[in-house]
């Protein structure tokens, strides 16, 4: 029966939009059928279930809620089709969406390469050198994307949008987008709570379930992991409920949207993002101007704008309690970050941009091509552009990036969508343009639970604003057409979207991140052995088939390869630096091989581009440099400019472990310090150096025949002007502390020495170092009454663990032991064994019981040993008796 729109009398604009979806909504003589109930309530769990779900990040989540987004279209539009409402796929959005969504499907679809050399040189150049470590040519056919299967996911998730937008277009116009927004809201509360529920149970798993796979800050533990993301959805969700708890007619009781208000705004300061911090006040200022701009068409009485004021009022300042309340000094921290790196991310993708710019590199397929691209150094993979118009016009080309936000912008601006109906309306709109904005430099729609909540909002605001009208004298519809509306189109968008999610499945599920942890796996087993290198080469031609333009997997085939010596590994390190110009791994892998087939000068100058490229290579580099190179002029081949050749150099003087070189290790240490004054390890090893010259009566720069006092006179001045230059620097450090003790014991100063640590080491950042130091000094006293003493406050400082705590106790128990007063080393010895029983340990607490005179102890020790060897020694069983028979000696003498 169709609905009676004479029953009708709306007595406003926006009343009658309303009351034309409660019209369509309603039914003569019952309910609206089963599948129409069902429709809401499946779009609620699309909602909160994208969000609850880690944001459906990963491609199993995303499959469920595609497939249920599908059915709750199909379900939508057999039910507009039954009404003679409008269909929503027929507007200007969703035509968008699903054009995005075909467009995005054949980027994923294969081309011979020669027709992908006519449409895209850049990406056919990419596809036909993906097989040159491997010695084979090129595939016969490729596609416009670079990471097809993650192309095949994000067409998944476009199809995904278009439903949702349905969906809720389908709810606005039949129940109004206040519903929606409800939703939308009660979505943002829960990701709100259950992020205060892990950060109150301290878990480090988000529903005791998934471990996330980086490191994520107290707080922050929840179903939204990236501060960034979370922070624009609760933002969306904090704009929603103001304009709900202001709305004239509410659809939630006022408390519970003021308490939902007050967690939402809470967590999104605890979230720290200052992007979302940057963005949320001045949503609150445009949402004050549009509504400022409705009051002179509808007002609110005094005492409900009094009110509703009130509320918002408390709902915030509560809020802001709430995160001063739960706030840290890492959240502080994060929110007082100037580190604005992320903005010359734009700058590096413009070369991309030239080279893709008609077709793009294929939607996903950034992260594995902007490596190529990427000019900060650093070993960094950058999964999205942080702006979504920049992400877009990479991945689907410029033209088809701006014809979709010119179209999506010209439906959803705000003569099109319904702003003038209620307060709420205002809001979310309000909080969907603020979530926009966010996203010019906090990437988080490449999430889809984030852009599902927003579209949804938007097309709940869209269909209140288009409601299904049906004119009264409507020409009658061919029935072929109308059983296509009622059944064929719905069957169709149900079997296109569960198609797509089953296409995704198969050929997406293996992403990136996937197959790098899986070979990286192989490649740590067996892969470098004979028979292992044949199935793990297998492995990676698949995986640079999938993702041709990802400079790791060539990578790992070059360590395998140099590793088990199966081939060069040169050809697989030149794909990688093709495919990222910036890697200093590679570089530094390079480096091992040129230098292992004697070209010393080239390796020294690959080792320069690797610490060039990720400055976390510069120890490793800085050890290979002084295996490589016996001479300055050879040394500074590996050095580079600027303050990373400084680090270089630092890292030279202080990993030093040539013998009687000292000359050319102060050289580098003073060279780091002539490049970067404030760098205290520099200092650190000059200073070293220098005590280790004094200690040297040989060294010609502070000792020798002619002058030697005043040479040496002149080095304790620079050991000491090293020293207060660290203190300087930082005051508690214990390098300062330590090269001026150390200077007063070459002094036969140990008193003064002692005393100095005594009253320094608890103030200092390496208190054991310090206190072991103090010992040592103690122990160089004619005296031993400091000694005892020295030695408390040393394992005091050092039984943090029981490795530790062993650690300092065999060092003591080496250091009495040294002095003969075996009776005391058998005392730390004993301990040591305790705390962590090894043999060397056992061994040395024998030996020290044994020169004690007690026998019985060191025969204990031995046993314990020898049952650590399985009981099969001759010769330890023969110390053992030889133990016993020394302890029994007394008792048999007459």
């Amino acid at each position: 029966m169709e609905p009676d729109y004479t029953r009708l009398t709306p007595r406003s604009p926006g009343e009658r939009r309303r009351s034309m979806s409660a019209a369509s909504w309603s039914r003569p003589g019952g309910a609206a059928p089963l599948a129409e109930r069902v429709i809401p309530w499946l779009l609620a769990a699309t909602i909160a279930g994208s969000v609850l779900a880690i944001g459906a990040v990963h491609t199993p989540t995303l499959a469920l809620v595609s497939s249920v987004t599908a059915v709750a279209a199909a379900l939508s539009l057999r039910a507009s089709a039954l009404t003679g409402g409008r269909s929503p796929v027929r507007s200007l959005p969703a035509i968008t969406l699903l054009g995005l969504t075909a467009y995005t499907l054949l980027q994923a679809a294969p081309l011979p390469l020669a027709w992908l050399a006519r449409l895209s040189p850049a990406s056919a150049d990419v596809w036909s050198r993906a097989l040159l470590p491997l010695g084979e040519a090129a595939p016969g056919v490729a596609s416009l994307s670079l990471d097809p299967g993650a192309t095949l996911v994000e067409a998944a998730k476009w199809l995904t949008y278009a439903g949702v937008f349905i969906t809720a277009a389908f709810v606005g116009a039949r129940r109004g987008a206040r519903l929606v927004i409800a939703i939308v809201f009660s979505s943002a509360s829960l990701a709100a709570l259950t992020t205060i529920a892990h950060g109150l149970l301290g878990a480090t798993k988000v529903f005791g379930l998934y471990q996330p796979r980086f490191s994520v800050a107290a707080w922050h533990v929840g179903p939204l992991l990236n501060p960034n993301n979370l922070a624009g959805y609760l933002n969306l969700g904090i704009l929603s409920g103001v304009g709900l708890l202001l709305t004239s007619r509410p659809i939630l009781p006022v408390w519970i949207t003021g308490v939902g208000l007050t967690t939402i705004v809470g967590v999104g300061i605890i979230a720290s993002s200052r992007g979302g911090l940057l963005v949320l006040p001045l949503g609150l200022a445009l949402f004050a101007l549009f509504s400022w701009r409705r009051r002179g068409r509808r007002r609110l009485g005094g005492r409900e704008r009094s009110r509703a004021a009130w509320l918002l009022g408390v709902a915030i300042g509560g809020g802001a309690l709430l995160a001063a309340l739960a706030a840290t000094n890492h959240t502080l921290t994060e929110i007082a970050d100037d580190n604005l790196d992320k903005l010359s991310l734009f700058h590096a993708t413009l070369p991309l941009l030239a080279d893709h710019w008609l077709l793009g590199v294929g939607r996903g397929a950034f992260e594995t091509v902007f490596p190529a691209y990427r000019r900060a150094p650093g070993n960094i993979v950058f999964t999205h552009a942080e702006n979504f118009v920049i992400q877009w016009a990479a991945e689907w080309g410029i033209p088809a990036a701006t014809l979709a936000l010119g179209a999506l912008g010209v439906a959803f601006r705000p003569g099109k969508i319904a702003l003038r109906g209620s307060t709420a309306a205002v809001g979310a709109w309000v909080g969907c343009v603020v979530l926009l904005a966010q996203n010019l430099f906090d990437l988080g729609l490449e999430v889809p639970g984030v852009t599902i909540a927003l579209t949804a909002t938007l097309g709940a605001l869209w269909g209140e604003a288009h409601p299904e009208r049906r004119r009264r004298e409507a020409p009658a519809e061919d029935p072929g057409a109308a059983r296509w509306r009622a059944l064929g189109l719905p069957a169709c968008a149900a079997a296109s979207g569960l198609a797509l999610v089953a296409l995704m499945v198969r050929f997406g599920a293996r992403d990136v991140d996937h197959d790098r942890r899986a070979l990286r796996a192989l490649s740590d087993a067996d892969a470098a052995s004979g028979a292992g290198w044949g199935a793990f080469r297998g492995e990676l031609r698949a995986a640079m088939l999938r993702h041709p333009a990802e400079p790791y997997f060539p990578l790992l085939g070059a360590v395998v390869a140099m590793k088990g010596r199966s081939e060069s590994p040169i050809p697989w390190l030149q794909r990688t630096l093709e495919r990222s110009r910036r890697h200093g791994r590679a570089h530094l892998l390079l480096a091992e091989v040129l230098a292992s087939r004697g070209a010393t000068e080239q390796a020294l100058l690959s080792l320069r581009l690797a610490v060039e490229d990720d400055p976390r290579v510069t120890s490793a580099a800085a050890r290979l440099a002084l295996q490589w190179a016996q001479r300055w002029e050879e040394l500074v081949r590996a050095v580079p400019e600027g303050e990373a050749g400084a680090e270089m150099l630092e890292r030279m003087a202080i990993v030093w472990d040539r013998k009687g070189d000292q000359a050319l290790r102060l050289r580098c240490a003073e060279e780091a310090i002539a490049r970067a004054p404030d760098r205290i390890g520099a200092r650190w090893a000059a200073g070293d150096t220098l005590l280790a010259m004094l200690d040297d009566p040989g060294s010609p720069r502070c000792g020798g025949a002619e002058d030697a006092a005043a040479r040496r006179a002149a080095c304790e001045a620079q050991v000491e002007a090293h020293a207060a230059a660290i203190q300087g620097r930082k005051e508690s450090s214990f390098f300062a502390v330590q090269l001026r003790a150390r200077r007063l014991l070459l002094r036969k100063e140990s008193a003064e020495a002692e005393r100095l640590l005594a009253g320094s080491c608890e103030r200092l950042d390496n208190r054991a170092g310090c206190h072991r130091l103090r010992v040592t000094a103690a122990a160089q006293m004619p005296s031993p009454e400091r000694l005892l003493p020295a030695i408390r406050d040393l394992l005091s400082a050092s039984c943090s663990s029981p490795s530790a705590c062993a650690a300092a106790s065999t060092w003591v128990g080496d250091l009495l032991a040294a002095r003969k007063d075996y009776s005391s080393a058998v005392t730390h010895f004993a301990r040591a064994a305790q705390d962590e029983p090894t043999e060397e340990r056992l061994l040395k607490l024998a030996s020290a019981a044994s020169e004690a005179g007690a026998h019985v102890e060191a025969a204990n020790a031995l046993e314990r040993v020898l049952h650590r060897r399985g009981g099969d020694d001759p010769e330890l069983r023969r110390r053992i008796l030889d133990e016993k028979a020394k302890a029994l000696a007394p008792a048999l003498t007459p």
